[in-house]
């Protein structure tokens, strides 16, 4: 992905930042995120747009992230 910050229509972000895009910072709001959980393990660096998470107890999921201009 490409720098900038990303969200989730229910409110997760993610910031990419770094010369190479290198860097990323994820806030993840497991209580408003549909199928997650306090145990859900996110993925720092996501591919086609959708951030996801994974998990054992719940299942994990994904969400589709929008650029915040």
């Amino acid at each position: 992905m490409k720098n900038g910050k990303y969200k989730t229509k229910n409110g997760s972000t993610l910031v990419v930042s770094g010369a190479h895009s290198g860097k990323s910072r994820v806030s993840f709001d497991w209580f408003e995120e549909d199928n997650a959980c306090y145990n859900c393990a996110v993925e720092a660096y996501p591919s086609d747009d959708y951030l996801i998470w994974h998990c054992e107890e719940c299942g994990g999921g994904s969400a589709k992230l929008t650029k915040v201009e």
